[in-house]
């Protein structure tokens, strides 16, 4: 099989994260984990998508969490169906990433349709800006949900304003049940969670996720790891009997939910700490990544496999926010382009040849993260060689074979997909 049908082959084998977790526990699927929908306590519904959400029943009305991805939310919609015909009252938007929010509008379709009136939306104030970013990057984004997840949506432009916004808090009752909304400002800068006192349910949203926060994320916007460690500690205060995050199974049990918190928590604060340590002492972004260690029991905590976030991405994050993206070395501030550094780079070694092979013997050696560079500057340095590219998409490929991160496969995947193309160029397919 040439390199080329390899790498195809490779490509036309990739899933969809979300659900794709045969022979594994709830616990062991973590992030991508659904499952059937569970009813938490009686008249509390939970279901799993892309993005999860949870159905009160308050009465003769229903009070909903988060509603999905549009090409998503009529399977959950027909599943909220098969155990109430009650009306949508009230629609909560935990943040305003798309999984979350953009079938906001066939919620309330579905209550029309049904002769209701329309539902209520209730979200932060910073939401309708965050829908309007949305909005301007929506090419960007969809580029970089198909580099991250290997698939490519086709998504609606529908997107609904919250009716009522709050700063802090809200609180409001439905029937005889009441629920409090806190203003987290973590993942998102308009992240709300959710509790819901007599039933002692919390939904979280994305404040936690059963993996390493998302609060440093390598192609989008600013994330907040310290107020987000300060939502946990705070819903770790309360009562809870159920944990709803934005993806994963629910957690059962207050002690197990105190717990699962506050380790996050106290992961996001060593990282925090750590960073702001090095600003402190001059180091730059560089070094800080280089003196990040996580004790042992938050490495390997089953609440924050390194699936989606990651420690370095985190630290990144925080770096970016406080000290803005200058690495560190003069030559990068107004750095020459990588195609120009790349052909120099070329010109010193003699060449593509001596490049690719000081690249495959690294390879043998390894040392895959330095191959993998000197198979970017053959490619970019000298574009129509074929061996080099060839090199570039079989060093991404075992990378992306062995990586657990999400977002680091699918950037491999990408690199992959830029070999074939390349490769498809040169053999004028």
């Amino acid at each position: 099989m040439s390199t080329l049908d390899l790498l195809k082959k490779h490509l036309s084998h990739l899933s969809f994260a979300f659900g794709d977790h045969p022979g594994k526990s709830r616990e062991e699927a973590a992030y991508v984990y659904m499952g059937p929908p569970e009813e938490l306590a009686p008249g509390v519904f939970h279901f799993y998508s892309v993005a999860n959400s949870v159905t009160f029943i308050c009465g003769d009305r229903l009070m909903h969490v988060d509603c999905n991805l549009d090409f998503k939310a009529p399977e959950v919609i027909q599943e909220i169906r098969k155990r109430t015909l009650l009306p949508f009252d009230t629609l909560a938007i935990t943040h305003g990433h798309v999984d979350h929010c953009l079938g906001t509008f066939l919620y309330i379709r579905d209550n029309l349709n049904r002769g209701y009136g329309r539902p209520r939306v209730i979200g932060h104030r910073n939401l309708k800006e965050r829908i309007h970013k949305n909005q301007l990057l929506e090419g960007h984004r969809l580029a970089t949900d198909k580099r991250q997840f290997q698939v490519e949506f086709e998504q609606s432009d529908v997107f609904v304003y919250p009716d009522v916004e709050f700063q802090e808090r809200f609180e409001f009752g439905l029937g005889d049940q009441t629920f409090l909304l806190v203003f987290g400002h973590g993942h998102t800068e308009d992240s709300l969670w959710i509790y819901h006192p007599e039933r002692k349910v919390l939904v979280c949203g994305d404040l936690f996720q059963w993996t390493s926060p998302n609060v440093g994320n390598p192609f989008k916007m600013q994330r907040f790891a310290l107020e987000n460690a300060v939502a946990l500690e705070e819903m770790a205060s309360l009562d809870s009997e159920f944990l709803c995050p934005g993806h994963g199974p629910v957690i059962y049990g207050r002690e197990t939910i105190k717990t699962c918190l506050l380790t996050t928590a106290r992961y996001l604060h060593h990282i925090q700490d750590h960073v702001v340590a090095c600003l402190n002492k001059g180091m730059i972004l560089e070094e800080t990544i280089a003196g990040l260690t996580m004790p042992e029991d938050l490495m390997h905590s089953k609440w924050l496999p390194p699936m989606y976030g990651h420690p370095v991405f985190i630290a990144k994050g925080i770096y970016k926010r406080y000290a803005g993206y200058y690495s560190g070395h003069p030559a990068e501030l107004f750095p020459p382009r990588y195609a120009i550094l790349s052909k120099e780079v070329l010109n010193l070694a003699g060449g593509s040849s001596p490049l690719i092979q000081k690249a495959r013997s690294l390879h043998s050696r390894g040392e895959v993260e330095l191959a993998c560079q000197l198979a970017e500057w053959v490619v970019e340095g000298d574009p129509d060689s074929r061996e080099g590219w060839e090199l570039y998409g079989l060093l991404f490929k075992e990378r992306a074979d062995r990586e657990f991160n999400i977002q680091a496969r699918g950037c491999w995947n990408s690199a992959v997909r830029k070999a074939v193309a390349a490769l498809e160029r040169l053999e004028g397919i």
